[in-house]
């Protein structure tokens, strides 16, 4: 099986995830979801005439271009959420909140600070605008106009409008799930105490938390330890279950104790690919189980961080029916430099990217720093310099 380059890996992956069935569900829930489909507006926004401003309901045939005030008779008052509307009639006024319907009758509103009240009557001397401080039906959106597009996310700033437009509930693409098993007979629980040759397990921690960050659910089915016919178990427990893919971490090496290939051959794993030309990345593999993905990524947690981010989140897009799952590559300066020990292969590093003033700069990110960003170092280069542009890929959505 050819060793392939990391975006032909990509969109190996991405061509074999089928997109999750639709479900409906309650617009509280709905932010952060990927719509089904078109969500279009039930009815208009607003939905009625209303005041932008607060003043005088008038109909502008009764002002005047001329300099002379017009005097208008008061016979009501409209406040927002006034539903029984005094009758409006030539030659008069209605006090209007921000917000309240427009009455029959009237076409324009006059603020109050310019006009003079005295006690039923108002001197009005703005000349005739119709329209003017009104919100028209429909200003915002018109009846079955799009308010998210199919494969958009549902954003917080989407709510109030498919409120307003009548939408209690939204089709969205099933919420994703993904089970991890976390192999090597050196890691424990949290709870035990590890002796010399002994850590406790963290893979599991970084991957949930990943994977809930990308708006799917984790089911974690623990540790196992470096046994095949545990290993198998497991294996077939978490293929069989309600999970959408799997992912793995550990015993993807060339070990004795790397039992992993062997484990998947006895399921019938049908591996896409076994190697990448990427480093970290080439003790990895991409398979299907009766169409179930599963990802198999190697143990140390900065790599599965970097492939998490390259390999499976665009799985999970794809999954989330997202119109574009593959991550787009930006460039960045180079703030500090970078020397590699090894070339040949694109090397993926955890990176800290920032905007300064109209330029995204980035760094490698120090021992133990939380990456934002990871960097593609091209493999002929071993040496890069403060001052150069790189390619990465962001990690986080709101950098900028």
């Amino acid at each position: 099986m050819p060793i392939l380059s990391l975006t032909e890996a990509q969109r190996l992956i991405v061509s074999h995830i089928p997109i999750l069935a639709a479900e409906t569900i309650p617009l509280p829930e709905a932010s952060n979801r990927i719509a089904a489909q078109a969500i279009t507006a039930a009815r208009a926004v607003p939905d009625f005439a209303r005041s932008s401003m607060d003043g005088y309901a008038v109909n502008s045939r009764d002002l005047t271009a001329g300099a002379e005030p017009v005097t208008l008779r008061v016979t009501g008052e409209i406040a927002a959420g006034t539903t029984n509307l005094p009758k409006f009639s030539r030659k008069t006024a209605i006090a209007i909140m921000t917000g309240g319907a427009l009455p029959p009758g009237a076409n324009q509103v006059i603020p109050f600070e310019c006009c003079q009240r005295k006690k039923d009557v108002v001197l009005v001397g703005s000349p005739p605008q119709p329209g003017a401080f009104i919100r028209a039906r429909g200003t915002d959106l018109a009846a079955g106009q799009t308010i998210v597009r199919a494969g958009a996310r549902i954003e917080a700033q989407h709510l109030p409008l498919l409120a307003e437009s009548g939408l209690a509930q939204v089709p969205v693409i099933s919420r994703p799930e993904l089970a991890i098993i976390c192999t090597g007979s050196e890691l424990l629980n949290t709870a035990d105490t590890p002796e010399a040759g002994q850590i406790i397990g963290g893979n599991r921690f970084l991957l949930a938390a990943l994977i809930r960050n990308a708006g799917a659910s984790p089911r974690d089915l623990g540790l196992v330890a470096d046994d095949c016919d545990r290993i198998v178990t497991l294996l077939k427990e978490a293929l069989h279950g309600p999970a959408n893919a799997v992912i793995t971490t550990g015993g993807m090496g060339p070990g004795n104790y790397d039992l992993l290939p062997q484990a998947f051959a006895k399921l019938g794993i049908r591996p896409v690919y076994n190697a990448l030309a990427v480093r970290p990345g080439r003790s990895t593999m991409f398979g299907l189980y009766n169409g179930k993905p599963l990802f198999a990524l190697p143990g140390p947690p900065p790599a599965v961080f970097l492939l998490f981010h390259e390999l499976v989140l665009p799985a999970l897009r794809a999954m989330r029916g997202q119109r574009r799952p593959l991550p787009p590559l930006v460039r960045a300066t180079l703030t500090t430099p970078i020397l590699l020990k090894k070339t040949g292969l694109l090397n993926l590093k955890g990176a800290v990217a920032k905007v300064h003033g109209k330029t995204l700069i980035v760094r490698p990110a120090g021992k133990n720093e939380p990456a934002n960003a990871i960097i593609h170092l091209p493999p002929s280069r071993k040496h890069l310099l403060t001052g150069e542009d790189v390619s990465l890929h962001l990690c986080t959505p709101d950098l900028f």
